[in-house]
C-alpha cells in the first residue's frame, strides 16, 4: 500500500512539474517577443582605417621652429591620436593629442639639428572597447641646424 501511495504521489509531482516547465517555456517565449536580443552593429566593431600621411615626407629636412603635419582626410574616422617625439619609441613626447579633429596640426618649438618622429592613428570614440583606435601610420623628419 505504501508503495502504491508513493507511486501516485510521484506521478502527480511529475504531472505538476511538467505543467510548470511548459508554462515557464511559454513565459520565456513571451518575454523574448517583448524584449528581443540586441543585434550587433558591425560598423561599430570595425577598427578605424590607417591614415595616409602626406607631409613632411620620411626623412625630410624642415626648418627649425615649427612644422605642419598633414595626412589625408577620412570620412570614416572622426578623430585622430597624434604623437610627436624625439625618439622612435615615443617615450619623449613633444606633442600629443588624443581626440584631434582635422587633417593637419602645427607643431612648434622644434629645436634645430634633431630628428623628430610622428605617428597618427584613427580613433572612433563610439566603437566598442578594444576597437576604438586603428593602426598607426608613422614617419620621421629632421630639422636643419639653422
Amino acid at each position: 500500500m505504501k508503495f502504491l501511495v508513493s507511486i501516485v504521489i510521484f506521478a502527480s509531482t511529475l504531472a505538476l512539474t511538467a505543467q510548470s516547465v511548459a508554462s515557464d517555456a511559454n513565459l520565456e517565449r513571451e518575454m523574448n517577443a517583448l524584449f528581443p536580443p540586441p543585434q550587433s552593429n558591425l560598423t561599430l566593431a570595425q577598427p578605424p582605417e590607417k591614415p595616409a600621411l602626406e607631409s613632411p615626407t620620411y626623412y625630410q629636412k624642415v626648418a627649425p621652429g615649427s612644422v605642419t603635419l598633414k595626412w589625408k582626410e577620412s570620412s570614416e574616422t572622426p578623430a585622430f591620436h597624434v604623437q610627436v617625439a624625439t625618439d622612435p619609441g615615443f617615450k619623449w613626447l613633444v606633442k600629443e593629442e588624443h581626440l584631434f579633429n582635422g587633417n593637419s596640426i602645427e607643431i612648434s618649438n622644434l629645436s634645430g639639428g634633431k630628428h623628430y618622429f610622428w605617428r597618427i592613428a584613427g580613433v572612433k570614440p563610439n566603437n566598442k572597447n578594444g576597437h576604438t583606435k586603428g593602426p598607426y601610420a608613422s614617419s620621421m623628419f629632421e630639422t636643419s641646424s639653422k
